[in-house]
């Protein structure tokens, strides 16, 4: 009685809202059924029970005021119970049309779902743009059936492959599924189908031909792989006959059809359609095939593709004339293919050689038909020395900035040339003209206005520069052109004279280093050293550059000076020591570094020079004649690199510090280190058998390794012979690459591996994942790693516990079918470790996409409720799979 009356509450009109929406929490099915189809049930209500109860929603009068009341009312509901009540038979046309029509792509999918969808709606929607829309059109049960094998060919759906690798490498994917997931383009997807053993065919033939060669070369290893396919692939590899036609395979992989283009009895019908491919290298492999018409050949040497070009020069029946163009190419591969190609006439060879070598013997008119070959045959010729004045003057424009450059820097080219040239596009061409003897006056002078620096610094060193342009460039605002100015020979005295007191230090440089420097200028740039010589400032300076014998008094009162000045006293032999003391510690590393070269430096500021902050002076120590094995003892553990290399060379360096540079991170310091004449044999001999991990190594060794630089500490930690208290002490390494080779070592305990685990290295954890010592529960910690190549590493391991993973099999395929992406989602729920619960539940049987629905009913253990409603689905593979699952049901229960 008491279901009888709270049925009869449910269906009353009258019932309050509140009491409704109680009973619609009430276990029974047909109490919230009944709440479903009352027309006072609260509207938020309403859309929860559609999820269960779709047809007495949509049967719900109430329906019709919402509409009335708000127009948008289909827009506004929650996605799940739309999603469901579009799916439903019971749904109305006029629904259905608003759904493809304003409806997101999840609505337009429950569209083609619902099997009394019109068929006029479904049949404009197998032309629709998204694939996946056209995909489930053309399935609808109003159509005639796809085979399930192609509709997996042009199935579309998103995925996490993460998640589905590891669903993969588990073997919970089945093999009906196994075509769809070969077609995902990563190819680390398809290496882990290849680790299981019951493939389709179909599927390892596919492999055969992958693009990615680490796909093919295992498909080649697999057991089950179709032998005959095998060889048909060797030999179309090895250009031998095979008996499928070409032509079926130019829809192949790009790897295919470059076999097909290689291939010596492919077709010339076949190897013009390959000339055009999208592919560089299927065009790179028409290119090289002997078989190509010439008329092909010319359209390849005009490929972007510098590959393709290389092979067209290549090619043994390339014509002499195009092979000529070849040698004009703007790659210098293509040129030296062509060169190298034995149908080249040789005497285009020597003439080419002759050019290049600027040979005499070039008429103008040999020279004007090697100008029009090509770019580099074109650049050649303009800088060879007697190309004619006409030639250079047709080229001052040519497109290509290089052969511009080239009739820049031709000694020949006539001023009006050059004046044309002086509003090149191109810098280093306007810096040619600015420099170029014949460059008019006029032009200099409107190049001595570039927005380059570098040209009016041209313009500033040419000769032919009038004087009033170079006092102008004297006072420019940028150092470099100002630096042109005082470095040139005939700048007057008087301009010397001003840029002697520059604000820049390059500039002064350049004033000192003049060869006709003033006394005044000189004056200034000593100023307030009150130097006393005799000889003159010229004359003393003369000999300060050039290391000349000097009073030390002098060359004291020199290092009080500024920059240029203590750098002169720096180099100078003859500064005294405690002068020298004082420059070691100047703020300018340029005045340190000249000390550091000094070839009578002290020896204890030589060592102190080996401690500066500054790698350039540190560099120049290493590079001082007198410097001491100490010295480079020191330098051994110096960084940058380079440093180390030169200490690793240096004929000097003493066997510790060879020792420390055996075990350096950098390879080429190794290298340079165990070719070292005083490097020992035998030391040489222990660290390649370190590099080897060989365990027959001394433990003292081991441990003086483990005391060494990052390289030696990760080959002490790795070597199962190392002390156990070694590798204890590298246990808490700062360095990540030597933790990890620590939780390679085999000789590790399972308590070390397990401290290894809770490491803040990820790379650390994948190692311990792969240890085969590593304990159970640390496996089953790992396998919740967040990295997932730590939880790929854990499920390989092969002494993981059967339980644990098939515990870890269920938790995954559990995740992986609530995941947001369709492919997982099938494969989780097609396999055996989804519970049946899993399986009821109402987002699989009803998920928009047909591919979920159907890993669903092909389930040996989805419910027989569930495969009853899957038989109405408007999917046909769907509601055929569902329909012969019922039926071998019922043949099993028949006795």
């Amino acid at each position: 009685m008491r279901m009888k009356a709270l049925l009869e509450e449910a269906q009353n009109p009258q019932t309050p809202p509140e009491r409704l929406r109680a009973l619609a929490s009430r276990p029974e099915a047909e109490i919230r059924r009944a709440v479903a189809a009352n027309p006072n049930t609260p509207e938020a209500v309403l859309w929860r029970l559609a999820v269960h109860f779709p047809e007495a929603v949509l049967g719900n009068p109430v329906l019709d005021l919402f509409l009335l009341v708000n127009a948008n009312w289909l827009a506004e509901l929650p996605g799940y119970a739309r999603l469901r009540l579009l799916g439903s038979p019971e749904a109305s046309s006029h629904f259905l049309r608003w759904a493809v029509r304003e409806g997101d792509y999840g609505a337009v999918l429950s569209v083609l779902r619902n099997p009394q969808a019109p068929l006029e709606l479904v049949e404009a929607l197998t032309d629709h743009a998204l694939p996946g829309v056209t995909e489930a059109a053309r399935l609808h049960v109003g159509f005639e059936s796809e085979p399930l094998e192609a509709a997996l060919g042009w199935c579309e759906v998103d995925m996490d492959y993460l998640e589905l690798r590891q669903m993969v490498l588990l073997g919970m994917t089945p093999a009906w599924l196994a075509p769809r997931l070969a077609l995902e383009p990563d190819p680390s997807l398809r290496l882990a189908l290849l680790e299981q053993a019951d493939l389709p065919k179909a599927v390892l033939e596919a492999f055969l031909l992958d693009e990615e060669e680490t796909v093919r070369k295992a498909a080649r290893q697999h057991p089950a792989t179709p032998h005959q396919t095998l060889n048909w692939v060797e030999r179309l590899e090895a250009g031998l006959p095979v008996e499928m036609p070409l032509e079926t395979l130019v829809q192949a992989t790009p790897w295919v059809r470059a076999l097909v283009a290689r291939h010596p009895q492919t077709p010339p019908s076949l190897l013009e359609r390959l000339t055009t491919d999208d592919d560089w290298r299927v065009r790179i492999a028409a290119a090289g095939n002997p078989g190509l018409p010439a008329a092909w050949l010319e359209t390849l040497a005009q490929d972007g593709d510098r590959e393709v070009r290389q092979a067209v020069a290549a090619n043994p029946r390339c014509p002499a004339g195009l092979l000529e163009r070849l040698l004009a190419d703007e790659s210098e591969e293509v040129r030296q293919a062509a060169a190298q190609n034995p149908a080249l006439p040789s005497q285009m060879r020597w003439f080419l050689e002759q050019l290049q070598s600027h040979d005499a013997r070039f008429s103008p008119q040999e020279l004007q038909r090697l100008a029009a070959l090509g770019a580099h045959t074109r650049r050649l010729a303009l800088a060879h020395p007697l190309a004619p004045v006409q030639l250079l003057h047709h080229y001052h424009t040519d497109p290509d900035w290089l052969a511009r450059l080239a009739v820049a820097r031709h000694p020949h080219t006539p001023a009006a040339t050059l004046a044309a040239m002086a509003a090149d596009t191109d810098p280093d061409v306007r810096q040619a003209v600015a420099v170029h003897p014949f460059t008019p006056p006029e032009s200099l002078q409107a190049l001595a206005h570039d927005e380059q620096p570098d040209v009016r610094a041209q313009v500033a060193q040419n000769p032919q520069t009038p004087l009033p342009v170079v006092l102008q460039l004297a006072q420019d605002g940028h150092w470099r052109v100002r630096q042109a100015v005082a470095a040139r020979p005939s700048t007057p005295a008087e301009v010397l004279y001003q840029l002697a007191q520059d604000p820049d230090r390059d500039v002064r440089q350049a004033v000192a280093d003049h060869p006709r420097v003033p006394e005044g200028a000189l004056r200034l740039l000593l100023e307030g050293l009150e130097l006393q010589v005799e000889m003159g400032l010229v004359e003393f300076c003369r000999r300060a550059k050039h290391a000349e014998p000097l009073p030390p008094a002098l060359l004291d009162r020199l290092a009080q000076g500024n920059e240029w000045a203590r750098r002169l006293a720096a180099l100078h032999p003859s500064t005294p020591v405690h002068t020298q003391g004082v420059l070691a510690q100047d703020p300018d590393w340029r005045v340190r570094q000249a000390l550091a070269s000094n070839p009578g430096v002290d020896r204890d500021l030589l060592f102190l020079l080996s401690q500066d902050p500054d790698a350039d002076v540190r560099r120049a120590v290493l590079m001082h004649p007198q410097v001491t094995a100490e010295i480079l003892g020191r330098l051994a553990n110096d960084d940058p690199q380079d440093i180390r290399l030169r200490v690793a060379e240096h004929p000097l360096t003493p066997v510790p510090a060879l020792h420390r540079l055996l075990a350096d991170p950098d390879e080429q310091v190794r290298q340079a280190a165990q070719a070292h004449p005083r490097a020992p044999a035998d030391l040489v001999a222990q660290y390649r058998r370190a590099e080897a991990l060989d365990p027959g190594l001394e433990g003292r060794f081991l441990q003086q390794l483990a005391q060494q630089g990052v390289w030696g500490r990760t080959l002490a930690a790795q070597n199962p012979a190392t002390p156990p208290s070694t590798l204890q002490d590298l246990l808490y390494d700062g360095e990540w690459t030597v933790r990890q080779a620590l939780a390679r070592n085999p000789a590790l305990g399972p308590e070390t591996l397990a401290i290894l685990a809770q490491d803040a290295d990820r790379d650390v954890h994948q190692a311990v994942a792969q240890h085969p010592q590593t304990p159970q529960a640390t496996l089953g910690v790992l396998l919740r790693d967040v990295d997932e190549n730590v939880r790929l590493a854990a499920l390989q391991n092969p002494h993981l516990d059967p339980q644990t993973l098939a515990a870890y099999r269920t938790r995954l395929a559990l995740a992986a079918s609530r995941s947001p992406f369709a492919l997982n989602r099938a494969v989780a729920l097609a396999g055996p470790h989804i519970p049946a619960q899993e399986l009821s539940k109402v987002r699989h049987w009803s998920a928009p996409e047909w591919l979920v629905r159907y890993a669903v009913a092909q389930n040996p253990n989805t419910p027989a409720t569930v495969l009853e409603r899957l038989a109405q689905d408007g999917n046909r593979l769907v509601r055929k799979k569902a329909l012969e699952a019922l039926g071998l049901r019922l043949d099993g229960q028949r006795p």
